[in-house]
């Protein structure tokens, strides 16, 4: 993290406005700034006497702009709560925590909420201003409510489409307007509605909420994908992802934990780090590939499941490509041919303590290197031995896959 910038000053006042009116003890720590840094929308707050600064752009430049202002009382006025979706995170990693006093006001959200007759803590808040719309795929589900702050590229339009993608095309759409402003208004939309007309205009402030309907079933709602949903390269005819039994044991040893780091060492297309990031969403996971025709199917799963903010592809050749990853504390390695040894090696002294290292052998000779790594480190071994009905002149045929073993390691 950064270097906090110095403050020297009185405590800075943070202040929530927009929807309603400011609290006592908000309107009082407004009285007694000197200078507000505020949109020109809250200039009817400050007093005369009160100077108003506009909020810089890009925002890092405020942390430049910062120190010459401690020489007279401070306050920040934004939208909403600060600390929710606000400015107050991007304060808190820059400024020390006695440095900031907030004060909350009523956040779009809840106001939105309001208006439609929703308990917003039944709701999901998904931001999507100045983010991709496909990491809203990560937890799209039937028969949810979500309250999605937007921007350009996530107007009602796109997130209409977006819906029908999921089949969700019962859908209906709820955009809240200018909340406590002038020219506030809720209009409802069904998804058919967006889809066959032009793109509404709506106000440049405005929140968007969702109650989802429909067949679904495009986006998996539940651990153990199909391992035809995934994308695969065509060079590989398909192969190259672990497969769901497989997935599912090596996700439960691994035990992933929010705010942990995870490793896929050697991930194929993907299937297991996108799945452990679904998931997992407070988990960071890294998956490595050597080989960029499979990075590419990989990139494609991260992107159609939405895992975009926590999962990292990494082209690359363990155990050197390894160097340059955040220290783990889960790791699969799911290949390694010749170089098995090695890359275990260097995943066990990466391995943060406490950590569980997951690793799969099909052939004889990645059993054998198993075996010899795991002597003395106390291991919990897995076999999975399937067979896939299938048909044969009319009859029902079991046709068995290879075995798969599994190794896990806690470390010490």
């Amino acid at each position: 993290m950064s270097e906090k910038i110095p403050w020297d000053g009185p405590p800075i006042a943070v202040i929530g406005a927009g929807v309603g009116e400011l609290t006592p003890s908000a309107r009082a720590a407004l009285t007694q700034a000197r200078r507000v840094i505020a949109e020109p929308r809250f200039a009817p707050l400050l007093a005369p006497d009160q100077q108003r600064l506009d909020w810089p752009r890009p925002l890092s430049a405020l942390a430049e702009r910062l120190p010459a202002l401690a020489d007279a009382p401070l306050a920040l006025l934004a939208s909403g709560d600060p600390l929710f979706y606000g400015i107050g995170r991007w304060l808190l990693r820059h400024l020390p925590r006695e440095a900031l006093l907030f004060y909350p006001g009523i956040s779009a959200v809840a106001a939105a909420c309001a208006r439609l007759g929703w308990p917003w803590d039944e709701v999901e808040v998904v931001s999507l201003h100045g983010r991709p719309l496909v990491r809203w795929r990560a937890c799209l589900q039937v028969n949810r409510r979500y309250a999605l702050l937007t921007d350009d590229d996530s107007h009602p339009a796109a997130v209409a489409r977006e819906l029908a993608a999921a089949r969700l095309e019962q859908s209906s759409i709820h955009v809240c307007e200018d909340l406590g402003g002038p020219a506030e208004r809720v209009r409802h939309f069904s998804v058919i509605d967006l889809l066959d007309e032009e793109v509404p205009v709506v106000h440049p402030l405005h929140i968007t909420l969702v109650e989802t309907a429909g067949t679904g079933g495009v986006l998996p709602e539940f651990p153990g994908w199909d391992d035809g949903v995934f994308a695969t390269a065509a060079e590989d005819s398909g192969a190259m992802i672990s497969k769901r039994l497989v997935r599912l044991a090596a996700l439960s040893w691994l035990a992933p934990r929010a705010g942990e780091v995870g490793w896929d060492v050697g991930a194929g297309c993907g299937a297991l780090a996108v799945e452990w990031a679904r998931w997992c969403p407070g988990s960071v996971v890294h998956a490595l590939e050597c080989r960029s025709h499979r990075l590419a199917a990989l990139e494609e799963n991260r992107s159609r499941f939405g895992v975009v903010d926590n999962l990292h592809a990494h082209l690359g050749r363990a155990p050197e490509a390894l160097d340059g990853l955040p220290r783990p504390q889960a790791v699969f390695v799911g290949g390694g041919g010749d170089r098995l040894p090695e890359i275990l090696a260097v995943c066990w002294e990466r391995l943060s303590p406490g950590g569980r290292l997951v690793a799969v052998a099909v052939t004889e000779e990645s059993r054998a290197e198993l075996l010899r790594f795991a002597r003395g480190r106390r291991p919990q071994w897995q076999e999975i031995a399937t067979a896939e009905g299938a048909e044969l002149g009319g009859r029902l045929l079991m046709r068995p896959a290879l075995p798969v073993r599994l190794l896990r390691l806690v470390k010490p």
